[in-house]
């Protein structure tokens, strides 16, 4: 499996390398939505799944999703933010996110919000 990590925070990129770096998926790191546009764009590029901050320079994840949506169709993306008004959550939903994590989040949350995701586990 390939994840593709967005997030201005080089802490966060930090701990999502630590949380899921052992489960044998393969992580690529972007800072900012428009970096994760031109990401998904690139010949022969795929993931199984985006994680997605709200909140970045350039260009922000919720404005970022629905370009990411139309070149990834199916693939899901799961928002993570610290954003907890059901208005945002319900706007990240409208724009194609699949889930919404709450930041700070744990393994426990994050791996099993995937594995619904996915169909499968992700230790």
């Amino acid at each position: 499996m390939k994840f593709l990590i967005v997030d201005d925070s080089r802490a966060v990129h930090a701990y999502l390398v630590d949380l899921l770096g052992g489960s044998g998926v393969a992580l690529q790191h972007v800072h900012n939505g428009e970096e994760a546009v031109q990401a998904v764009k690139s010949p022969g590029f795929g993931v199984d799944l985006v994680l997605l901050d709200w909140e970045m320079p350039v260009l922000s994840g919720i404005e970022a999703l629905p370009r990411l949506k139309a070149i990834l169709g199916a693939t899901p993306v799961v928002m993570m933010t610290s954003k907890n008004a059901m208005a945002d959550i319900a706007l990240a939903l409208e724009r194609g996110a699949s889930d919404y994590v709450i930041k700070p989040f744990t393994k426990e949350i994050l791996t099993g919000k995937i594995g619904q995701i996915l169909g499968r586990e992700v230790a």
